[in-house]
């Protein structure tokens, strides 16, 4: 998924970058577009610091950790990264271009799956709060994925024996 992005879209990607860091009075540095490569360029959709540090290595560019978490703050705010929380991990995920999905999260194994509705998309974009201005969601169904309610479902079987 991630790494089939097209270079039009990692142009547009620069180009808002460049754009938010100019509004801001920002510098464009190497570091935060070998950043912005290395999370466009990721194999999986969520990913940890650890896991863009390694990647960002892989491309024989070193960061320091403090440069990561301090860019991946100002990515958030510039709408090209969203952060997410599956349980007791923090992860990521690049944002540009992504169509809206929800996660699905085993509580056994900490497998993370996407999965796309657009009704239920379309019905939270429907929905009024008063006295608020939504303009994200994030929904996170907890459970059990397949493989890990087949061994559930075993080992309870082994039990009542």
């Amino acid at each position: 998924m991630a790494n089939e992005r097209t270079n039009q879209t990692m142009e547009q990607v620069h180009r808002l970058l460049e754009e938010y860091l100019h509004r801001r009075g920002l510098r464009v540095t190497p570091e935060r577009k070998a950043i912005v490569d290395a999370i466009y360029g990721m194999d999986e959709p969520h990913f940890t610091i650890e896991q863009l540090n390694a990647r960002l290595e892989a491309m024989h560019f070193r960061v320091a950790l403090a440069t990561l978490y301090n860019n991946m703050e100002m990515l958030m705010d510039a709408g090209l990264l969203w952060r997410h929380y599956f349980g007791p991990v923090t992860c990521y995920e690049a944002s540009y271009d992504v169509k809206p999905h929800f996660h699905c999260i085993c509580r056994e194994c900490g497998m993370v799956m996407n999965l796309s509705n657009d009704r239920l998309t379309s019905r939270l974009a429907e929905t009024r709060i008063r006295g608020f201005k939504a303009d994200d969601a994030y929904i996170y169904l907890y459970g059990f994925c397949t493989k890990c309610a087949a061994a559930r479902r075993r080992r309870s079987k082994k039990l009542k024996k």
